[in-house]
């Protein structure tokens, strides 16, 4: 299985937003900056590297270095159960209902009368 790494990154607010465009507010909203100095330690995605550059001239950016820095997203570590066939899939054949659930009568083709509309004067 491909095991794909991504960094971390640490990202500052060093500039104001105010009187700033609306969409370069929103962006500092999104990437969870919302006073000077503030910081977070984001995963550097397309996503977040996209928002990053829209609003680069009010922030800062250093990249995290170090174990705790990578993060792994491997299907068998972030799910093991799932890696070593514990977890199932339900298909008719391994469902059990309660006999409460099971219809015993016939199926009998019913047919239901549409609902009376009254009409009312507006």
């Amino acid at each position: 299985m491909k095991k794909e790494t991504m960094k971390k990154i640490r990202i500052t607010q060093v500039k104001s937003g105010i009187d700033r465009p609306e969409r370069q507010k929103l962006t500092l909203k999104a990437l969870g900056l919302n006073k000077m100095n503030a910081s977070r330690e984001l995963l550097a995605s397309a996503q977040i590297l996209g928002m990053v550059r829209a609003v680069n001239h009010l922030i800062t950016v250093e990249e995290l270095e170090g174990e705790d820095a990578q993060l792994t997203d491997t299907v068998s570590e972030a799910f093991p159960q799932q890696s070593q066939g514990e977890l199932t899939t339900p298909t008719d054949d391994n469902i059990e209902l309660p006999a409460s659930f099971v219809d015993t009568t016939e199926d009998e083709a019913t047919e239901v009368e549409p609902l009376e509309r009254e009409e009312q004067a507006i």
